[in-house]
């Protein structure tokens, strides 16, 4: 997995005197204290969150999260980028960490992996552990980020257990719990995806027909195969069919099937879609534009049990459950009567909606951490990270198509990147950089209007000090800032309005020196 922030391993040999700003992780810390005050489900999130932040201390390729309860071991709750071997292996260092030191490991230099203990099991709540293999030894600099991280999450997520059980409804024993659901498949720490898996949980086991709607790139696809893979039909086929990937007439064969010689061109049997998903699933992506004229057929199909064959005498029974989805307002197309009235009602008795990401920020940063990982490695691109000033141009930005656009300029981020180096501001695609300029008016509200200043004044000093200290040669000012290129540098040189040759010249003047940062100075 990347990192989400700077860090100071880049991949190269870091210097002893490389800084290290301090803004991630006091934003890493308050958006732990945010999370074990805010939300439902927050000993989820708090888990949750403390892991993306340990990601982005120190780039890992693996992580997972686990729980155990009073007497027993652990189990899995989340995982990625480790393989069956990784993961019993760590169950067992998060079991040895759980039962004998409730803090887990004392992380130091070196470190090739974590075992964070975030609380023991008692019989008042489960315990809970995070576990991370680095993709290289922590440095003495990282350890320190995570000793302290480590800390401010044991007391959150104590926090939001204590919160958690002074807001519990009482409960009469008849009462069934509705227990929070992960999405396979799908990167999310936000209240409305955390709603939506809820309703997942609630419809999974049912036969009833879905309807999924949601804007294009939302990842309806993605919420119809977890719906599947968490349900009881999960053994059988789940088989996707788009309603506009197909000419009109050929639509019924491909859905329902025909007979051989049912119509001109028909050389050979074909048992259409519906009955290959026998005991699985039907996934009608674009439902809305299925064609009027085999809308009573798709009804019949569901009220009945039964399909019709083309070129068959009688029809056959089948066991099939249908998820359907659309970006269209189907209402809106049955009084245009584009869309069957019944139908409509048959198919949304059950309705999901999958919120557009603009109305989901929290998950931007975890989406793009996700995606730099998966795109590193499926170009096999080694990309340092992100900056901060990148990411809050990405989070920024509205997204009109949603995460599949995210997951496009990502990918097309780590192609575009030097090897080793972070991606900056600088590389964020044109159309999308703009939106940074004007902040969000809930972040024109909680920010000083001067910050942006400051940190640009205190990034002109460290870089400025650095290239001093190293003889002004960028290549060995780059290392030693964590940047790992000096293409990386030179952005940032030409962002700053800094011109190397200047500083060359006044160092040659007598008795001139430049003031370190008294913060530097203490390296």
């Amino acid at each position: 997995m990347s990192g989400i922030f700077p860090s100071p391993d880049s991949g190269m040999a870091v210097s002893d005197t490389a800084y290290s700003f301090q803004l991630p992780l006091a934003s890493m810390v308050r958006a732990l204290c945010r999370a074990a005050n805010t939300g439902s489900d927050i000993l989820y999130d708090v888990m949750l969150k403390a892991a993306l932040m340990v990601d982005s201390v120190a780039n890992t390729y693996g992580m997972a999260t686990f729980a155990q309860k009073t007497g027993e071991r652990p189990y899995l709750k989340w995982v990625e980028g480790l393989d069956p071997e990784e993961i019993a292996d760590a169950e067992a260092r998060v079991e040895t960490a759980l039962t004998v030191a409730e803090d887990g490991q004392e992380l130091k230099a070196g470190d090739l992996n974590i075992c964070l203990v975030l609380s023991a099991a008692t019989q008042q709540r489960e315990g809970s552990a995070i576990y991370g293999r680095f993709v290289r030894p922590l440095t003495e600099g990282q350890a320190s980020e995570l000793r302290i991280l480590a800390d401010v999450a044991r007391l959150a997520h104590v926090h939001a257990h204590l919160r958690e059980e002074l807001h519990k409804p009482a409960k009469s024993p008849k009462q069934a719990e509705v227990t929070a659901a992960t999405l396979p498949g799908m990167v999310f720490v936000s209240r409305a995806m955390t709603e939506l898996s809820r309703s997942v949980e609630r419809i999974k086991d049912s036969d009833s027909t879905v309807l999924i709607t949601g804007e294009s790139g939302t990842g309806k696809e993605l919420i119809a195969r977890a719906v599947h893979r968490l349900s009881r039909r999960s053994h059988a086929p789940f088989i996707p069919f788009n309603c506009t990937a197909a000419p009109a007439d050929l639509i019924e064969s491909l859905l329902f099937g025909h007979r051989k010689g049912a119509f001109t061109g028909a050389h050979t049997d074909h048992e259409g879609l519906i009955r290959a998903a026998e005991g699985g699933t039907l996934f009608l992506d674009e439902i809305g534009d299925l064609p009027i004229t085999l809308q009573p057929k798709l009804l019949r199909f569901l009220q009945e049990g039964e399909v019709h064959t083309l070129g068959d005498r009688a029809p056959r029974k089948v066991n099939v459950r249908v998820l359907a989805a659309t970006h269209k307002d189907l209402l809106k197309s049955v009084r245009e009567g584009a869309f069957r009235e019944d139908l409509y009602y048959r198919i949304a008795a059950l309705a999901v909606h999958v919120p557009p990401l603009r109305e989901r920020p929290d998950d931007t940063a975890a989406l793009i951490s996700h995606f730099l990982s998966h795109y590193a490695r499926r170009n096999d691109r080694a990309v340092a990270g992100i900056t901060t000033e990148a990411i809050a141009a990405l989070q920024n930005y509205s997204w009109p198509g949603n995460v599949r656009e995210l997951a496009a300029e990502i990918e097309r981020l780590v192609l575009y990147t030097d090897e080793g180096a972070y991606i900056v501001a600088e590389d964020v695609s044109q159309r999308v950089r703009p939106a940074c300029e004007q902040p969000r008016p809930a972040d024109a509200k909680s920010l000083p209007a001067h910050l942006e200043n400051m940190l640009e004044d205190y990034e002109r000093r460290v870089i400025t000090e650095t290239l001093r200290r190293n003889d002004y040669n960028v290549a060995r000012a780059a290392v030693a800032l964590g940047l790992g290129s000096r293409q990386t540098l030179y952005k940032k040189l030409k962002r700053l309005a800094i011109n190397v040759g200047d500083f060359l010249q006044d160092d040659q003047q007598p008795g001139l020196q430049l003031r370190a940062d008294p913060h530097l100075a203490s390296k």
